[in-house]
């Protein structure tokens, strides 16, 4: 009977701590903050997507190719060959998203992009100061639509930016916010 009871209370003990370690976890920050914090490998990473059986980001040396990471992710079907062949020989970049899509008769197409801003941000990808749009910079911390909209008249004003430095010579963006901002590009 002594048996017994201690493993009830053993039970009991354990139906009373469950929420606890549960409600205490609530409080660890969040994937997306933490993500932040993540540092990519030396050559950089790629996302591959579309038809392939491992969707998801993949660590890429220098001199990788796209048909390489498309091997890597594993076509759903057997390819005869990819198009366009360029594509598929481009060397890929730190931050591309690559898209694979395989047709009836096993031809497969290749569409090579840059990840969305919000992607390149939680993975630590540089991002590129030129490209970014009006809703690109709004997702930077400190930045709204009103400076985000200053940022690309000033791009568009001055022929692009040189050095992401020039971010300082954009009205509301002082050295504080610029400190924040530089670690993004």
């Amino acid at each position: 009977m002594v048996r017994h009871e201690r493993v009830i209370l053993l039970l009991i003990a354990v139906a009373v701590a469950i929420p606890a370690v549960v409600k205490t976890r609530q409080n660890v920050p969040s994937a997306v903050s933490t993500g932040l914090c993540v540092s990519p490998p030396p050559g950089g990473v790629v996302h591959v997507g579309g038809d392939v059986v491992h969707p998801g980001m993949y660590p890429v040396s220098a001199n990788m190719v796209t048909e390489s990471v498309i091997k890597m992710a594993i076509p759903l079907h057997t390819l005869k060959n990819l198009a366009p062949t360029a594509v598929a020989a481009q060397h890929i970049k730190n931050g591309d998203d690559v898209r694979l899509t395989v047709g009836a008769n096993g031809q497969g197409y290749v569409v090579v992009d840059l990840l969305p801003t919000p992607e390149r941000m939680m993975m630590g990808i540089p991002l590129d100061i030129n490209t970014m749009g009006v809703a690109d910079f709004d997702r930077l911390p400190g930045i709204g639509p009103v400076i985000a909209r200053r940022i690309v008249a000033y791009r568009q004003n001055n022929g692009g930016f040189v050095a992401v430095q020039e971010l300082t010579n954009v009205e509301g963006i002082g050295a504080r916010r610029y400190e924040i901002l530089k670690k993004y590009f």
